[in-house]
């Protein structure tokens, strides 16, 4: 897609071309979409999705980065702001914040410098996007350049104030600071920002945990190992272990923002397709339904197409 093939759409429309022509046109001019990858989440980890992408007609652009890339996070853990729990994004994450200038850098040479774009953060790279919006971009720029943010399982949201977790912040801060300084999607319009949650695997009480298929061999999965990883990431993000819905990582409240931000809860849905190692992911069963897979992708990526 290009440009050029974008104006050819809008004088078709101008026209009023309603041909098969002019939908084959505006679907090959879609807007590209950058991909904010999660935590040690790299490129080729995003392919399948990448691929399904480029089928709709969007050019993708991942964020360029490595396992090691994380690594440049580890002197903040020495910081008095990292035990007083006030770390803030800058210069917290600015390893994230230069992988995101590569990929913008990417889209204005394919396309033209401030080519506008959609934004898709997965798992923690949605709130690593929320704060380089604000923090990098500022408002003016980012809402020049950005047409839709989607957050695909981002926990967004500190656990309840009147769970036993409230005052552990498991960000030291970047979180609370990026809550308190950019809410509703800021400096976006609420409008502009999308969150996407799943509901892939639901915590049932002690017996019924009890009671999970240790593994089924038809799915090539274990529902007991599952509810099992649940149950600790549920505590600990949404201050409650059981009867609790969510994607496998992230309970479905945590991954919502409010405010006139849309939400769209999927059901069946995980919170990803791969396990990150040090060398390449581990690729969970294709029963073992994401965000980014074939079938679960039309229930949310039409609002990069609207």
């Amino acid at each position: 897609p290009s440009q050029q093939m974008r104006r050819i759409f809008r004088l078709l429309a101008l026209l009023g071309a309603t041909s098969t022509l002019a939908a084959a046109v505006g679907a090959t001019a879609r807007r590209p979409v950058v991909i904010a990858p999660a935590q040690f989440g790299v490129p080729k980890d995003y392919a399948p999705l990448v691929s399904l992408l480029e089928e709709r007609g969007h050019t993708v652009f991942v964020a360029p980065l490595n396992r090691l890339s994380w690594l440049r996070i580890t002197p903040a853990t020495f910081t008095p702001a990292f035990w007083k729990g006030e770390l803030r994004p800058v210069p917290t994450l600015n390893f994230y914040f230069e992988a995101l200038d590569r990929a913008f850098a990417a889209v204005d040479k394919a396309f033209g410098e401030g080519e506008s774009v959609h934004v898709i953060g997965h798992s923690i790279g949605g709130w690593a996007v929320r704060a380089y919006l604000g923090e990098r971009l500022g408002e003016e720029r980012a809402r020049e350049r950005i047409g839709r943010v989607v957050t695909l399982g981002t926990p967004h949201q500190p656990p309840p104030v009147d769970s036993l977790l409230a005052k552990v912040d498991q960000t030291r801060g970047l979180l609370s600071y990026i809550n308190e300084e950019f809410p509703s999607g800021r400096p976006l319009r609420p409008e502009q920002f999308v969150c996407v949650a799943g509901t892939g695997t639901q915590t049932e009480g002690p017996l019924e945990l009890l009671r999970s298929t240790a593994w089924d061999d038809e799915m090539k999965r274990s529902k007991l190992l599952e509810r099992l990883v649940a149950l600790p990431s549920y505590f600990a993000l949404g201050g409650q272990a059981f009867g609790v819905p969510g994607d496998g990582l992230i309970p479905v409240e945590t991954a919502l923002l409010q405010d006139g931000c849309e939400s769209i809860v999927i059901d069946d849905c995980h919170h990803a397709g791969f396990i990150p190692t040090a060398l390449d992911s581990l690729v969970l069963p294709e029963s073992y339904l994401w965000y980014g897979s074939e079938e679960i992708l039309p229930q949310w990526v039409h609002v990069l197409e609207s």
